[in-house]
């Protein structure tokens, strides 16, 4: 017989106010609902207080994943090029794709909070299993 396989559910935080209301807001919503943070290494200290906090106030487990290449590294080779608005090769580098290594093969759902106001679609994965989900917007 063939087995089944598990279907993921990952809340990806940014350290933000979007994301930490979409985890207080699915919190009790969804089953075995993972929590992971995106560190790319220059984050602030506030950063990591708060996701202390979200972890003791939510009583969360929150996985921290951290690109293979550090942000210098990184930086040396784009030849000292800056991330910005138009090349984010940080948040491709350092965020996306050690997400998608953390995901691998299995079917999950992804899920973002971008609000209802934001004329934006925000991290939208080309690999076919990996599904966004906007509660916030939907709900």
């Amino acid at each position: 017989m063939a087995k089944t396989k598990k279907i993921r559910h990952i809340l990806a935080l940014s350290g933000g106010k979007d994301s930490a209301a979409l985890a207080v807001y699915l919190k009790d919503k969804i089953p075995d609902l993972e929590y992971v943070f995106l560190d790319t290494g220059c984050e602030l200290p506030e950063t990591y207080e708060y996701l202390d906090r979200m972890r003791v106030v939510l009583g969360i487990e929150i996985k921290v994943i951290k690109p293979k290449k550090s942000f210098e590294s990184w930086l040396k080779i784009k030849n000292f090029y800056i991330p910005s608005p138009q090349k984010r090769w940080c948040t491709e580098l350092l965020k996306i794709k050690p997400y998608e290594q953390y995901i691998g093969k299995d079917y999950t759902y992804s899920y973002i909070g971008i609000r209802a106001d934001e004329d934006r679609d925000g991290y939208i994965s080309h690999k076919p299993n990996i599904i966004p989900k906007y509660p916030v917007i939907k709900d």
